[in-house]
């Protein structure tokens, strides 16, 4: 036998950082989901801005659910995270004591959206000139820097918790402390399927519930636009063609809920016979799922078009919700109120 540390170097088992996965070959995990939800307190919590109407500040995270992780396959690292944030904003006029309110809810934050993919809607709490005004800087100088996070809790990801996943090998190679700079990382969308060919995952419905797209739908109906349009916000009329089953508070910022809790969501803005958009969902969708959906009224002279885009509907659901919009929306008005047919 050989003394310590002699004898044919083939047979000396050498100390290496990556020991417990050499050349970082197997799958390792690192959850996330703690300390991104100080970062996006702290960093969310700090901000403000102030200017001749006022000043305005981020009092407080209502909420932050979701989850995130970091994992390593073959020394690749692979980011998943979904988040929902709602934050409050406060702050008081340059003319008035008085402290106004409302809301930023920040949605669609994963790993398949950059920063600037994501859905930032800002709210005041109350109608008002003072308010108003506060809520003109919380939209056009708040929400920017709140997108801003976004991008930068993504490059925190790479930098705090990347590198605990790959550890150094022989060579001292490792992550990089920073994000390349020289090439463009792949999309994530196109690593998680690359990913789904040789990992199985220990949530095998998750990636099918994750995987989002649109729905764009054309209508026509014979009657003005305005006939139309008061059909997505007249309680009374909602309640006709849903057979009473309709809870709508139709102002923006408003909630509705129909078919019994089957459909809910918020109006996000209402232009009188223009346009209308809701934050909207379906009840089996996956808690905190949410959809944006968009509807335009065009008076073509002899009847009136209905555009619909909804988008961040999940896939497995496209098809219900496209037969849906038509059997409980489009068809249900023509035949309550006499749409279909005959003339303006």
């Amino acid at each position: 036998m050989a003394l310590w540390g002699k004898g044919d170097a083939r047979w000396i088992v050498e100390e290496r950082e990556d020991a417990k996965n050499v050349n970082n070959w197997h799958w390792s995990e690192v959850d996330a989901s703690v300390p991104s939800k100080k970062f996006f307190k702290e960093k969310f919590l700090e901000l403000g801005e102030s200017g001749t109407e006022g000043s305005v500040r981020i009092s407080e995270v209502t909420k932050c659910d979701g989850e995130a992780s970091v994992n390593n396959r073959k020394g690749k690292v692979i980011y998943f995270f979904e988040w929902n944030i709602e934050l409050k904003w406060c702050g008081k006029t340059a003319t008035s004591n008085d402290n106004i309110t409302g809301k930023i809810e920040i949605e669609n934050i994963s790993e398949e959206n950059s920063e600037d993919d994501v859905d930032i809607t800002t709210r005041q709490t109350k109608n008002g000139n003072e308010h108003t005004k506060l809520h003109q800087i919380v939209k056009s100088q708040l929400a920017p820097k709140c997108r801003a996070i976004i991008g930068d809790y993504i490059k925190y990801l790479q930098v705090t918790h990347g590198k605990q996943v790959v550890l150094p090998t022989k060579k001292g190679e490792g992550i990089n402390s920073q994000p390349s700079k020289s090439k463009a990382a792949p999309p994530m969308s196109s690593i998680k399927q690359k990913m789904s060919e040789t990992v199985i995952s220990s949530k095998p419905t998750e990636s099918v519930e994750n995987k989002r797209t649109d729905i764009n739908l054309n209508d026509g109906f014979l009657c003005r636009v305005d006939d139309l349009f008061h059909c997505f916000v007249n309680p009374d009329k909602m309640k006709a063609y849903f057979n009473g089953a309709a809870d709508v508070d139709p102002r923006e910022g408003g909630k509705f809920s129909m078919l019994c809790g089957m459909i809910s969501g918020t109006y996000l803005e209402i232009k009188p016979n223009e346009s209308i958009q809701w934050h909207w969902r379906f009840n089996d969708w996956p808690a905190n799922t949410y959809s944006t959906v968009t509807l335009k009224f065009k008076d073509t002279g002899t009847s009136t078009e209905l555009t619909l885009n909804q988008v961040g509907v999940p896939q497995y659901s496209v098809e219900q919700i496209k037969s849906g919009w038509y059997k409980y929306y489009f068809n249900a008005i023509k035949r309550t109120f006499g749409y279909g047919s005959g003339t303006l």
